[in-house]
């Protein structure tokens, strides 16, 4: 009897904190907009239409905004990454990541896919290894880091820490990627409605970056991660481009420079190092000389502590060690005019902001001042020149200062913020060159590649 009262009262217990998490979740107020931690803008609440409804896409985008918001949300990650921090979850990686498998690439013709020459560039750098070509199948994940790499890659030094969003080895942090069919199909579908809607007006380019796991990871600890082959996932998402687009295949590219710091460690980000050198493909693509990082002006920021850092609940190895956020910006007279994301406009300032002051998570906000819905910078030592409209995510913002070496005119679109389209765009400035830079995480995400979608026009 006494047994039998104790676990009625579990039973309320457990009844009454589950109504109460109900209660707290519906709380609209207290769902957040914007995640300080992830720097980014949370999922929105869907506008309702027929179409979606009947698709079914409403209601799953109904559920990505309630996963997304939950109240709290920063503080509940900062305390489950700490909980795991403190519970040293280390190198059992297999079956960590069960339950985020991604689905199965498919395979293409060897015709279609995509691949990088190695003479040099137009800016006269030359590769300095043979590049790789893509394996034909999934389980042939570790030919897909580039042939450029040594197979006899030492042995994992460090220890593998796992928490919910990062990988942490030694003192470096590295993102999970699972490939999804029908995102990625639906961004190869954008960048193609940009090359439908822009034909005869202006040329599109497409450039998908992928993240450090697939570049920088020491190679067997990569192999041993249940994760999706980036390179094999950028040739599909490439394939299904229409011949009204431009490719800028990076892969191999950063791959010749893994060795370098190319990418944050602390921070999901590349570093605009790591942007130059897709920045000089970009270049070789259109047929320009790129500028040479000898002609620019250099400044470092130091103590940076990134997004890996926060999702590893201030992991001591990450904190030991903070990146230094390194900028080049050509030595040419380019200002930008902005607005914010809370309508704050700024005239004619530095297309790099001074970042010395600024918090240590927040210090890759010196390209471009972060993300805002458009950007407008000016070259003006040119007389006249070309224009480009870059269509980003947070990724982009690192290769802008470059590109003023070649534009009169950059717009600058974050398909997240910017209320109106991109053929807007092309139709009021006549702008002449269309570059989507955007990650590869994001192409997995459906709510993001359905703003890009519509962004498009």
């Amino acid at each position: 009897m006494k047994n039998n009262r104790f676990l009625l009262i579990k039973i309320i217990a457990l009844g009454v904190t589950l109504m109460f998490m109900t209660f707290f979740a519906f709380i609209i107020p207290l769902r957040p907009t914007e995640s300080l931690t992830e720097k980014r803008i949370l999922a929105e609440f869907p506008e309702f239409s027929f179409s979606a409804l009947f698709s079914g896409e409403y209601f799953s985008d109904i559920s990505a905004w309630f996963s997304d918001t939950v109240p709290y949300r920063d503080d509940l990650t900062a305390l489950n990454a700490k909980l795991q921090n403190l519970l040293g979850t280390n190198t059992a990686i297999a079956g960590f990541n069960e339950g985020a498998k991604g689905d199965d690439i498919p395979d293409i013709p060897p015709a279609s896919e995509p691949t990088e020459t190695s003479e040099p560039d137009s800016s006269g750098v030359s590769p300095s290894e043979t590049e790789s070509e893509s394996g034909s199948s999934s389980e042939k994940e570790s030919e897909s880091q580039g042939e450029s790499e040594s197979s006899t890659e030492d042995e994992p030094a460090g220890e593998v820490l796992e928490f919910s969003a990062v990988l942490v080895y030694e003192n470096s942090g590295y993102e999970y990627y699972n490939f999804v069919q029908s995102a990625s199909e639906k961004y190869a579908a954008a960048v193609n409605r940009a090359g439908d809607l822009f034909a005869g007006k202006a040329r599109v380019f497409d450039m998908i970056i992928p993240t450090s796991i697939d570049i920088t990871l020491n190679k067997q600890v990569r192999a041993s991660v249940s994760v999706s082959d980036q390179k094999k996932a950028i040739n599909y998402m490439e394939s299904l481009l229409s011949d009204k687009i431009t490719k800028v295949s990076i892969f191999d590219t950063l791959m010749q420079h893994k060795d370098e710091y190319i990418y944050f460690r602390t921070d999901h980000h590349w570093t605009e190092l790591g942007a130059y050198y897709a920045y000089l493909k970009f270049c070789e693509a259109k047929g320009v000389q790129g500028v040479k990082l000898e002609d620019c002006t250099y400044k470092a920021y130091d103590g940076f502590l990134g997004t890996f850092y926060t999702d590893s609940g201030s992991n001591p190895a990450l904190g030991n060690t903070p990146d230094t956020v390194e900028t080049y910006m050509p030595k040419v007279n380019a200002k930008m005019t902005f607005k914010d994301i809370s309508g704050n406009e700024f005239t004619n300032v530095n297309v790099l902001y001074d970042a010395t002051t600024n918090n240590a998570h927040f210090k890759y906000g010196t390209f471009i001042w972060g993300d805002n819905p458009l950007s407008v910078i000016e070259n003006f030592d040119m007389a006249e020149g070309e224009s480009l409209l870059l269509i980003k995510e947070s990724f982009g913002n690192a290769i802008v200062p470059l590109l003023t070496y070649n534009y009169k005119y950059i717009y600058v679109m974050d398909y997240r913020y910017y209320d109106s389209t991109a053929a807007a765009l092309v139709e009021n400035y006549g702008i002449d060159d269309v570059l989507f830079c955007n990650n590869i995480s994001m192409t997995r995400a459906s709510s993001q590649v359905n703003l890009l979608y519509n962004s498009v026009g």
